[in-house]
């Protein structure tokens, strides 16, 4: 009888050896999932950017061709600049005053409807971005 407890004694050890085991192993193997795909975000050239951006808004916005060869050469300009101020030691100040830039810019060339709708857009996309971002109110 002494035997046979002994043996069970053991083989609960070795259950909970092999389940502490697998437990980590599962744990390591998630966590470098995880990891993975959180560097596997990818990060649009300024160019991709700029065109992904002019799409959207000849297909929302229904822009005019003087408007798009000037927002063309905004856009462009916009992405290259956020993406020097993005490795400046206080870019979210820096990216604000571009934004804002941007947004003056945007407003000028836009009809009234037109701005209203790309604001919105703008505003939506700053604040999944999770960007504090500060700016004027479309008039």
């Amino acid at each position: 009888m002494i035997n046979q407890n002994a043996s069970l004694k053991g083989s609960s050890i070795t259950i909970n050896y092999l389940l502490s085991a697998s437990f980590r192993y599962c744990s390591i193997i998630i966590f470098l999932f995880c990891s993975l795909t959180t560097w596997a975000q990818p990060r649009y050239s300024p160019e991709v950017r700029s065109k992904k951006e002019i799409q959207w808004l000849k297909d929302s916005l229904q822009i005019n061709d003087a408007q798009l060869n000037k927002i063309s050469a905004i856009s462009l300009s916009y992405q290259q600049d956020m993406d020097k101020a993005a490795n400046q030691p206080d870019k979210k100040k820096r990216q604000a005053k571009l934004m804002k830039k941007m947004d003056a810019e945007m407003k000028t060339i836009l009809d009234h409807g037109q701005y209203i709708r790309y604001y919105n857009r703008e505003e939506l996309i700053r604040k999944q971005d999770a960007r504090v971002y500060k700016g004027h109110q479309p008039m």
